[in-house]
């Protein structure tokens, strides 16, 4: 699939990965639509581009995610790839006293939940196109866990599993589905934590090669290494994780 002049819709494109992606297919004359749970670095994305298109949406909330739903239908727009790059993280435990319960909803709403909200909804226009995809950003941790994010965790692991049931569901349609499994990126969201990390720009680069090559699953970065690992020393990759 060659992303040029291409109809594309990314959540979370305010800050992080997100953001990263829209600065560089904003370079192939695309058509960007660009969902954010606030109007936080807007000016940016303007600067990028003026003709880029910005929505407000809460993805935790169904009635904001139907309203996205309704105007992009209203606008007679022609979708051609979907990216859900937003997430949302909390790291405390469930036994810290700092765990707040009414997080939980709102972590796996954004993660998982409006991954398929979206899903669905856009998928009509999706299947109209001769060729389409719908992105998931989803990360290593979905095949082995770590002690803190269980939520984060969990809802990653919910990606890679509708990710591949949805990709059997569309194999005989022109929408390809992709999975993209990120190792740690150096974004707002992980600020003062881990080290060695990615590149929001590097990570954006080798997602767009991946979605222009049609992987099924884009290892990005340090995460190539886990497909080996797992095979070979999946206790070890275990115990690192437990202790992380």
């Amino acid at each position: 699939m060659n992303l040029t002049q291409k109809t594309i819709l990314i959540t979370g494109g305010n800050s992080g990965i997100g953001f990263n992606l829209v600065k560089q297919l904003s370079t192939k004359n695309n058509q960007l639509i660009v969902v954010t749970r606030s109007e936080n670095n807007w000016d940016q994305i303007t600067e990028i581009n003026p003709d880029i298109t910005k929505i407000q949406c809460d993805l935790s909330k169904k009635n904001e995610v139907l309203h996205l739903a309704e105007k992009l239908k209203s606008k007679n727009i022609d979708l051609d790839v979907l990216i859900n790059c937003a997430a949302v993280q909390y790291t405390p435990k469930l036994i810290d006293d700092d765990f707040a319960f009414d997080q939980i909803d709102v972590e796996i709403t954004t993660n998982f939940t409006s991954v398929m909200w979206l899903s669905y909804l856009l998928l009509p226009t999706l299947l109209s196109r001769s060729q389409s995809a719908i992105v998931n950003l989803s990360s290593g941790l979905a095949l082995y866990p770590k002690s803190s994010s269980a939520g984060y965790c969990a809802s990653k692991a919910a990606i890679h599993s509708f990710s591949q049931s949805l990709r059997y569901q569309l194999s005989n349609t022109p929408v390809k589905v992709i999975e993209v499994l990120l190792p740690l990126v150096d974004t707002p969201m992980t600020t003062g934590r881990g080290k060695g990390k990615i590149s929001p720009e590097a990570a954006a680069l080798e997602i767009i090669k991946g979605i222009e090559r049609e992987k099924n699953e884009i290892y990005v970065g340090k995460a190539r290494l886990l497909p080996l690992l797992i095979r070979l020393y999946p206790g070890l990759v275990k115990r690192i994780l437990k202790k992380h």
